[in-house]
């Protein structure tokens, strides 16, 4: 069960439709009455018309929302869509100001790809079928995807927009009145809770060795050496590098606020005149050389280049036989949390609450479902052992705090995730209403 958040940004995919800048001076007035069409909003330098609010209104009732018929209702429907149009559009001009937004422009297409492909399934001719209730509204299968493309890439501007901001946002109070309330409204579209298990665990990561931390370091050294006698410092990154996502551009990072990448490279950042480059900076995983290339107010624009110890298969071997260890403890009554506290990967969390057996799957490592789906309250699991997704070996102690079978969502089964969601709609609606505050907005409906 998931409760949706940033609610804003996914009312529907209607309420994104056409919100690109249409200039005010282009636009006859409103009162004009041999114009086709009518501004209903002003929202700074751009209009939104009531063609439009129409279509957005269409739309809803396409996807199988509920429209008014007419009346005060409909009148009432139309001045909530207008603001969450006026809304949307708001926030989308100011992303076009922030440098930070950015929108993976393969991400949207392959979003739009599986749009389509899963609509066009919907069909019972399939593809045929879909592109003739295509020409019905008046789209070719060109244009409809062209649209589409657009409701995406706004969705993704927002998301990414709210994202960096809410980073920043301050904290706010929620009632308990508010979260039964928030209860109340969803209770009624909410599934049955699926059968789920609790569990605590203990991550053993295998550790280089003392040389192999003093040889990273030689290594790094030598490289700084360079950079000092005049060697390209891009060059050198792309070369010698081991950070995957940085190496092959030259250990570009790219612009970043505090909080965004590891500390040891934020301080040398933050530490470094432009065109500076720091001493080896040391961190968790390894050696690092960081050049600042621009800085403003708040962001660094910087490259690194990391070096890390080799980890072999003795200090693999080592970490297993020390997962042994800890699992053999577990069984004989030692508490998970001590055991955490004493030999755990800091950096994972030591307990993993109602995870759904038909997700695990997705979240957890094969050989967390694998173990699971048979465990019994207070089992001990393990150690297993698993792969990360940058091919480093772990080793999972666990133990089985609870299963619940499937059943009807409690108000405690959803609170923290309430709590999130109705925290994070009131920061959305500070933030909107801020920019409100320093925007011009006319109203004319």
């Amino acid at each position: 069960m998931m409760i949706r958040t940033i609610r804003r940004a996914t009312v529907t995919a209607a309420a994104l439709i056409a919100l690109g800048a249409v200039s005010v001076v282009a636009q006859t007035q409103d009162n004009d009455p041999t114009i086709v069409d009518k501004i209903v909003a002003v929202v700074g330098d751009s209009v939104i018309l009531r063609s439009q609010l129409d279509e957005a209104r269409q739309q809803i009732q396409l996807q199988g929302g509920t429209v008014p018929l007419g009346g005060p209702a409909l009148d009432q429907f139309n001045k909530n869509l207008l603001n969450q149009l006026v809304d949307n559009l708001l926030v989308l001009q100011a992303a076009e100001k922030d440098t930070l937004v950015k929108v993976d422009e393969a991400q949207v297409d392959q979003t739009v790809n599986d749009e389509i492909q899963r609509r066009s399934q919907a069909f019972a001719g399939g593809g045929p079928a879909f592109q003739q209730a295509l020409l019905k509204q008046g789209f070719t299968l060109a244009e409809y995807r062209d649209y589409l493309k657009s409701q995406v890439h706004q969705q993704q501007i927002y998301r990414a927009y709210m994202q960096l901001r809410l980073q920043d946002a301050p904290p706010v109070e929620v009632s308990e009145d508010e979260l039964h309330a928030a209860f109340d409204s969803a209770k009624s579209t909410l599934q049955q809770r699926p059968r789920t298990v609790s569990f605590s665990q203990v991550i053993i990561t295998p550790t280089p060795s003392d040389s192999a931390w003093a040889a990273a370091k030689a290594k790094a050294q030598a490289i700084l050496d360079s950079i000092h006698a005049g060697a390209d410092f891009a060059t050198l990154a792309e070369r010698y590098s081991q950070d995957p996502g940085t190496a092959s551009k030259g250990g570009e990072l790219g612009w970043f606020r505090r909080g965004a990448v590891i500390k040891p490279l934020e301080d040398a950042a933050w530490s470094l005149y432009v065109g500076g480059v720091s001493g080896l900076v040391k961190s968790d995983i390894g050696y690092h050389i960081v050049k600042l290339e621009r800085a403003r107010l708040g962001e660094r624009d910087a490259r690194h280049i990391l070096i890390r110890p080799e980890l072999t298969a003795a200090d693999v071997a080592l970490a297993q036989l020390r997962a042994d260890s800890v699992a053999n403890m577990a069984r004989a009554g030692t508490s998970m949390e001590k055991l955490y506290d004493t030999y755990s990967d800091s950096t994972a969390p030591d307990t993993i609450a109602d995870i759904a057996f038909n997700q695990m799957s997705q979240v957890l490592p094969p050989a967390y479902g694998q173990a699971l789906q048979t465990a019994s309250v207070g089992q001990v699991l393990g150690p297993l052992e698993y792969t990360t997704a940058q091919g480093e070996k772990r080793f999972a102690v666990l133990r089985v705090n609870q299963i619940r079978q499937a059943g009807a969502y409690t108000f405690d089964d959803v609170k923290a995730e309430l709590a999130q969601k109705v925290k994070q709609d009131k920061q959305v609606e500070k933030i909107v209403e801020d920019l409100k505050r320093h925007t011009y907005i006319d109203i004319r409906m």
